[in-house]
């Protein structure tokens, strides 16, 4: 009997991927990026015999696109098959993390370097207004968040130079201008013991964009950190998922989302509007007076009303203390 011809089978998948890298990059409304599950063609050839039933792989951690991705929220994913392999793969990291055993400074070592951040609950600080507090307005949200962790330059004692070895560099859009833009923040870092367990990391903040100021700390456990992945528990137990990056891609994905065009929202327009409404913004009176009245009453003093009536201060009339009056 001939041999069959190869049969293409679909196998699951998971890709994590924003929108804006399948088709294009639209302008930015919500800097979010979903999770799908996509087909992956393969070629399977049946023996001549007897046809070999081909179950579909389980879903898979696709890290490679997760790499690429733009930040993005632990709701935005859509698809609980993709959610569920995630959450099971960061639970094995966390498990079989040594960080603990190995101490503060060897977790210190292991920080070295810069990093991007995948993933983080919507609720968190670090999402919702960043870790730089620069999308602290509602019509801002984050789109980019990285890290750079370095070891202190002994030339910056001798030089006299303020010595910071923890930066953190955030992108974020604004819907009401349609523009994005990036802010910094330097300092430095400690790691130690936590007395409820692990090992705490926090990051003490002094200069803002080149001005001195003081920020409130940024504080996470050390929940994973290896050669590629790290896993921070926020205060309040949320995941923060990072991938460690070289500076030069770094820059690069800082530059690209700070150039990204922003979808403006006219309902930030509409309520600047209201609000102006509301406060009762003052209508000016055209002044219509001669030009030898006004020099009159410039020379007098004289101030008028908004109709333009006199208002008279040379005292009450028949001894009033009803104060200014208008003639």
């Amino acid at each position: 009997q001939p041999a069959q011809a190869p049969k293409h089978v679909c196998m699951l998948a998971l890709v994590l991927s924003s929108a804006s890298l399948l088709i294009g990059r639209p302008p930015l409304a919500s800097p979010r990026a979903t999770v799908r599950l996509c087909a992956a063609e393969a070629v399977v050839a049946e023996p001549a015999e007897e046809a070999v039933a081909v179950t579909a792989e389980p879903p898979r951690v696709r890290w490679e696109h997760l790499f690429a991705a733009d930040l993005a929220s632990w709701e935005s994913i859509d698809q609980p098959e993709a959610k569920v392999a995630l959450e099971e793969e960061l639970e094995r990291m966390e498990a079989g993390s040594a960080a603990e055993l190995l101490g503060p400074a060897a977790v210190r070592e292991q920080l070295i370097g810069c990093w991007k951040l995948l993933l983080a609950p919507e609720a968190d600080a670090a999402m919702r207004e960043g870790v730089t507090a620069g999308a602290s307005a509602p019509h801002l949200s984050l789109c980019g968040h990285f890290q750079t962790f370095s070891k202190p330059d002994p030339m910056d004692v001798l030089t006299g130079k303020p010595a910071t070895f923890m930066e953190t560099c955030e992108v974020v859009a604004d819907s009401r201008v349609g523009r994005a833009f990036s802010t910094t923040v330097k300092g430095g870092f400690h790691v130690d013991a936590d007395p409820l367990g692990g090992l705490r990391t926090v990051e003490i903040y002094t200069q803002r964009d080149g001005a001195e100021e003081a920020l409130p700390p940024n504080r996470w456990n050390c929940a994973h950190v290896g050669s590629e992945i790290r896993v921070a528990r926020a205060p309040g137990g949320g995941q923060r998922v990072y991938c460690r990056v070289d500076a030069e891609a770094m820059r690069a994905e800082l530059a690209r989302l700070a150039a990204e065009a922003v979808e403006v929202d006219p309902k930030w327009a509409e309520q600047e509007a209201e609000q102006a409404a509301a406060e009762g913004a003052v209508e000016e009176v055209e002044d219509n007076r001669p030009l030898w009245q006004k020099r009159i009453d410039e020379a007098d003093g004289i101030q008028r009303s908004a109709n333009g009536t006199p208002i008279i201060n040379h005292g009450p009339i028949g001894g009033s203390n009803d104060g200014p009056r208008t003639q």
